[in-house]
């Protein structure tokens, strides 16, 4: 029986239905067919499920975009997988489309794949890709962050925060973090934290204490609205805002001459930058397998569903509680 989780209608998690599918599938050329084993549930998801994304599901369509599992078949033109391999699913797909992670077995296009690390269970191997990749793609390859920089992250408790905080450790950065809780400090300071703030007035000021002089070489944001324009007077020399979402429902705006005289720049940042460039894919790979390697960087895993309680996953992921990966086993 090969089950799939189909989205009927936009709206809360309860428009989520697992449905059963034909067992037979087989994958065409340039695909793979993938036995899953583990699934990421992503702020994306719920935000496509509840027609807040950058594109719109059309229901009745799939969902998801990261996860891992075992390769069961490959189709004509595949030479880099083979039978029997340990795979990772990177999102080299658009959300509610022909593909889709939250199934028992599904067919990806086989350039979406990566090799699971070995030092990584199937759990593991889920949760490290999308999250490390976004925050080394801002900060490393795009924002060049360095030895002695100062690097806000907000929404650190996410999986990408946390990943972002042992990257800007790894490069010798020094990671500021924001959170609303109160309840996260502690966590977030024994992930790596140099610095924790809690978001409300006033915050900015503490932030530029922080760093004195210097001001922050990079901001990686998924919040925007009020917070970003709140930064622009803690900005460095040069200094880059990453925006990468869109939790506040609220307008964006700044102080223009502020952004001018710091020559400071605000940009829009996503995950396919990165994934639809092979050479910065292939640096962006490289990095995370040597840290995962030495140690430096891991997966922060906060709760595993069972793939049938995919409802109560994405209810735990909108109540805002978890410090780092959700997932499902399936």
């Amino acid at each position: 029986m090969r089950r799939a989780v189909m989205i009927r209608s936009v709206g809360g998690p309860e428009v989520l239905e697992i449905v059963e599918l034909p067992t037979d599938c087989e994958p065409s050329s340039e695909e793979v067919l993938v036995d899953m084993r583990a699934i990421g549930v992503n702020r994306a998801d719920v935000a496509f499920r509840s027609g807040k994304y950058l594109i719109q599901p059309e229901p009745p369509c799939g969902l998801g975009i990261e996860g891992s599992g075992v390769i069961r078949a490959v189709g004509s033109g595949v030479d880099r997988f083979k039978v029997g391999q340990r795979v990772s699913i990177l999102p080299g797909f658009p959300q509610g489309g022909a593909y889709a992670t939250y199934a028992s077995r599904a067919i990806f296009p086989a350039s979406s794949l990566i090799e699971a690390p070995a030092e990584l269970d199937d759990t593991n191997a889920a949760a490290i890709w999308i999250s490390s990749l976004t925050a080394w793609g801002a900060m490393i390859e795009l924002g060049r962050l360095g030895a002695g920089d100062f690097v806000l992250i907000s929404a650190a408790s996410s999986s990408v925060g946390l990943a972002a905080i042992r990257i800007a450790n790894a490069v010798g950065a020094v990671p500021i973090v924001t959170t609303r809780s109160a309840a996260k400090a502690e966590a977030l300071t024994m992930a790596g934290a140099a610095h924790v703030v809690i978001s409300g007035d006033g915050f900015a000021r503490e932030v530029q204490e922080i760093t004195g002089n210097t001001g922050l070489r990079i901001v990686l944001d998924p919040i925007a609205g009020r917070f970003i324009e709140a930064l622009v007077p803690c900005m460095a020399e040069e200094g880059i805002m990453f925006v990468y979402g869109g939790l506040s429902d609220e307008p964006t705006n700044f102080d223009r001459k502020a952004m001018i005289g710091k020559g400071a720049s605000l940009t829009g940042y996503m995950l396919g930058q990165i994934l639809r460039r092979p050479d910065r894919l292939a640096r962006g790979e490289a990095f995370v397998r040597k840290c995962l390697a030495d140690g430096s960087l891991s997966p922060h895993i906060d709760r595993i569903f069972p793939f049938e309680d995919v409802v109560e996953a994405h209810r735990y992921m909108e109540s805002n509680e978890q410090i780092g990966k959700i997932l499902l086993t399936v």
